[in-house]
């Protein structure tokens, strides 16, 4: 009895198993044709949008689910001007020439067996009545250093100034155009990514979307030396003037001091009272009397002044030197500007005999000779 009561409750259990599953089945099934059923979603419009040259636009737009056919309405105003149905394809072109300079409006929308889905958000364009000819640079700068240029329309041209010391070869320049392309020699430019070499005018061209095109002269100059400015290790101390040895005409050259003295208090000679021919005093001299010094004294850098000035190499530069009476002079003119001087005496390179050599006093000037063995100040220049 007990096994035909279980042989009984295992067949209910599989008849209601087999009514849930075709229960199942058949809710998938009507879920499956509401589906196919429904209406497309809606596309979203993507061009023409904003002012176009053409009378004839591509429109495109996104790909809309469940949908098996397009179409594409444009409006001036209230006015349908366009009605395109039965597009199977996610574009079409215009075969209507549309008006020019009147505001346009466009939408789409996407159908199937069960009717047209929603429109898609309008889009604003405008027809001009000819092909855009501006090209002009409007704006250009550079971000770093940061400069801007003035722009001369009339010329054509475009100038900037940049900083003592800067790099010019490789500048990255941001700039404006109203021109639908910008290139330099043929290459595109893209503001703020494209560098170029300003050590000699660029011209910029300028392509209008009609392809007309315009030129634009770029110059870039380099801040012009002046005493106390930071330069190639150390600070402007004098620039040559005409008459002044060395002077080129067109070219700047002069003299740049350490930034700070190389020593508080050091002996001109090393231990050594020898002529060493060191007997230069004008303007271009200390680095042959330095040189002099040293193949006299030897290179014992940290025990005498010529020594001592030849080793600094500030900035990485090794032609440092002791300076003549002159160029010492030039250093105590500038002292303001050069700064990092004490009024105390300073060392020259310019000897006067076997025993004594030239100094000078940074607190009133004057320039005297003592006994090599005195300890002074020294501050090392270099020429550029």
């Amino acid at each position: 009895m007990g096994t035909m009561r279980k042989r009984t409750q295992g067949r209910s259990l599989g008849t209601l198993a087999t009514a849930l599953v075709l229960a199942l089945l058949a809710m998938m099934l009507l879920a499956g044709s509401a589906l196919a059923a429904a209406k497309p979603a809606k596309p979203t419009a993507k061009a023409p949008t904003g002012t176009i040259t053409t009378t004839k636009p591509t429109f495109t737009w996104s790909k809309a689910a469940r949908a098996t056919r397009y179409e594409v309405y444009a409006y001036k105003g209230s006015k349908l001007l366009v009605k395109k149905t039965g597009i199977t394809k996610r574009s079409w072109k215009c075969s209507k020439a549309l008006p020019t300079d009147v505001a346009l409006t466009w939408k789409v929308r996407a159908r199937n067996a069960r009717g047209p889905g929603a429109w898609s958000k309008s889009l604003k364009f405008k027809v001009v009545t000819a092909p855009i000819s501006a090209k002009a640079i409007t704006a250009f700068s550079f971000p770093s250093p940061d400069v801007t240029g003035t722009i001369n329309e009339a010329a054509k041209t475009i100038a900037l100034k940049v900083p003592l010391a800067t790099d010019v070869t490789a500048l990255v320049a941001t700039f404006t155009t109203t021109g639908a392309a910008v290139a330099v020699g043929g290459v595109p430019q893209v503001s703020g990514t494209t560098a170029n070499d300003f050590s000699s005018p660029v011209t910029y061209t300028v392509t209008a979307a009609d392809a007309s095109t315009q030129d634009y002269t770029v110059t870039v100059t380099v801040a012009a030396l002046a005493i106390g400015d930071s330069y190639q290790g150390g600070k402007i101390a004098y620039i040559l003037q005409s008459g002044d040895p060395g002077y080129v005409v067109g070219e700047t050259h002069g003299l740049i001091a350490a930034t700070a003295d190389q020593s508080a208090g050091i002996r001109w000679y090393n231990g050594s009272y020898t002529v060493t021919g060191a007997t230069g005093d004008e303007l271009g001299a200390g680095s042959a009397n330095t040189t002099a010094i040293i193949s006299s004294q030897g290179a014992v850098a940290t025990s005498y002044a010529a020594g001592l000035a030849r080793a600094y190499n500030g900035g990485g530069y090794a032609d440092w030197y002791l300076p003549s009476q002159d160029e010492l002079n030039k250093l105590y003119l500038s002292k303001a500007a050069v700064g990092g001087f004490a009024p105390a005496a300073y060392w020259s390179s310019t000897e006067w005999d076997a025993n004594t050599a030239d100094n000078q006093y940074f607190d009133d000037g004057h320039q005297d000779g003592d006994v090599k063995d005195w300890a002074y100040r020294v501050r090392a220049v270099r020429a550029y």
